[in-house]
C-alpha cells in the first residue's frame, strides 16, 4: 500500500520522548556546578572585597545626609565604587551591629579600604577633616616630596624610604621592571613620583602614598610614548632620566624642547661630545646624595655627574612633569651643542663651544651662569 495515500487519521502518532534518567542527572549535575561556580566566584569576590585586596586605589568622596538609612548608605558606597559587594557588605555590617552608628557628612575614602575601616569611618563622623590636600611642583626630588609628606602629617620621610627599599613593587606594576636597581643609583624610585596635586589621609602608609604617585604615573606614560622611546633607542629609565634633566634646567615649557634637543645632539654625537655636562646633575649629588651617606662613595657621585660620566647619568635628578618628560622623546630639531642662563633666566644657545664661551662672558654680565660646560 502506498503510504502517501494513506489516511492521516490512520497514522500512528509517535510518543513524544521523555527526558531519559541520564539527561535529568546530567542537567542536575550541570545546575549544581552552575551554583557551586557561582557561589565560589561571589564568595571570592566577598573575600576580597571585605579586604580591601586587589581593588583599585582611588580615592571617592561620598556624601552622607543627614536622615539616610543604612540601606541608602550602603547604596552609595556600592554606586560610587567604594564597594563592589553590596550584599556582603549590609551582612558584615549587620553583625557588626554598626549601621545605626553611621554619622552624616562628607567622608573621603578609597576603593581598597576594607570593610572595617570604611565602619570605623563612617562611624567616626567627617572624615574629610582627616585628610589634606597637597601639590607637588614638577622638578620635586624624591627627598625634597619625602619631607613636605612628613611636614604636612601624611607620613614620615624615613618610613617612606624604608618601604620603597623593601617593597616588591613588581608585582603591581609593569614598569617597575624596567627601573633598574642596585649600582651606583641612590633612590631606585627618583622620578617616578609624578607631581601632581594629591589627597592624603594623616598618617597615611608609606604603601598607599607610594600607590598615589606610581599610579599616576603608569596612567601618564602612554603606548605612543613608550613606542617613542623605542623610536629614540632610550629605554623607560634613560627617558625619565633625560626629562629629569630637562625639567631642572628649563626655567619655561617653552624652552624644553630646544633644552632637550641640545642633550640628543651630543648623545647623538658622542664621539665629540662624551659628557653632556649638565650643572643640575651636581646640584643633585651635593644636595640630595651626599648629606644621606655616611661614607664617601665617589664612584657613585661620578654616576651622576655628568662632568665626570660618560652620556647619561646613572638615574633621574628630579621628578619630572608631563611636558618635560614629551620634550625628552620630542625634543625640537636644531644644531645647537650647548645652552646656558643667565641670572635673569634668558637661555643662550650655541652650535660650537666658540660661540658657547662668548654667550657665557656676555651672560656673566648678569650674574651667575648655569647651563652645559659652565662647571670648567
Amino acid at each position: 500500500m502506498d503510504r502517501n495515500n494513506q489516511n492521516p487519521q490512520d497514522r500512528r502518532r509517535r510518543p513524544s520522548r521523555k527526558p531519559s534518567k541520564v539527561s535529568r542527572r546530567l542537567l542536575t549535575i550541570a545546575a549544581v556546578v552552575g551554583v557551586s561556580i557561582f557561589l565560589a566566584v561571589f564568595a571570592l569576590q566577598s573575600f576580597s572585597d571585605l579586604f580591601g585586596l586587589n581593588q583599585k586605589d582611588q580615592q571617592i568622596e561620598i556624601t552622607v545626609e543627614s536622615g539616610m538609612s543604612s540601606r541608602q548608605i550602603i547604596n552609595l558606597l556600592k554606586d560610587e565604587g567604594v564597594i563592589s559587594q553590596k550584599l556582603t557588605f549590609q551582612l558584615y555590617a549587620g553583625l557588626r551591629n554598626s549601621t545605626s552608628k553611621f554619622k552624616p557628612g562628607v567622608y573621603l575614602l578609597n576603593s581598597n579600604m576594607s570593610y572595617d575601616e570604611i565602619i570605623v569611618a563612617l562611624q567616626t563622623g567627617n572624615e574629610k577633616q582627616n585628610t589634606i590636600r597637597i601639590t607637588f611642583p614638577e622638578g620635586m626630588t624624591l627627598r625634597e616630596i619625602a619631607n613636605l609628606l612628613e611636614e604636612k602629617g601624611v607620613c614620615k620621610a624615613q618610613d617612606l624610604y624604608s618601604y620603597l627599599e623593601t617593597a616588591n613593587l613588581e608585582e603591581k606594576y609593569e614598569f617597575v621592571e624596567k627601573i633598574p636597581k642596585g649600582g651606583n643609583r641612590f633612590r631606585r624610585f627618583e622620578g617616578y613620583f609624578f607631581p601632581d596635586t594629591y589627597d592624603f589621609f594623616l598618617g597615611e602608609s608609606p604603601e598607599r602614598v607610594t600607590a598615589r604617585f606610581l599610579d599616576n604615573f603608569e596612567s601618564k606614560i602612554t603606548n605612543e610614548m613608550y613606542a617613542q622611546m623605542k623610536n629614540q633607542n632610550l629605554t623607560l629609565d634613560e627617558a625619565i632620566t633625560l626629562a629629569s634633566m630637562v625639567q631642572e634646567e628649563s626655567s619655561g615649557h617653552e624652552e624644553m624642547g630646544r633644552v632637550s634637543s641640545v642633550f640628543h645632539n651630543r648623545l647623538d654625537n658622542s664621539v665629540t661630545y662624551p659628557r653632556l655636562q649638565s650643572d643640575v646633575t651636581i646640584f643633585y649629588v651635593n644636595r640630595d646624595i651626599k648629606p644621606f651617606l655616611q661614607v664617601n662613595n665617589q664612584e657613585m657621585y661620578d654616576a651622576y655627574n655628568t662632568y665626570k660620566c660618560t652620556g647619561l647619568p646613572v638615574g633621574p635628578v628630579c621628578n619630572p612633569g608631563i611636558d618635560a618628560i614629551k620634550a625628552a622623546l620630542y625634543p625640537e630639531d636644531t644644531d645647537y651643542y650647548f645652552f646656558l642662563t643667565d641670572a635673569t633666566g634668558k637661555f643662550y644657545y650655541a652650535k660650537t663651544a666658540d660661540q658657547h664661551y662668548q654667550n657665557e662672558r656676555v651672560a656673566a654680565q648678569a650674574g651667575e651662569v648655569h647651563g652645559t660646560d659652565t662647571q670648567n
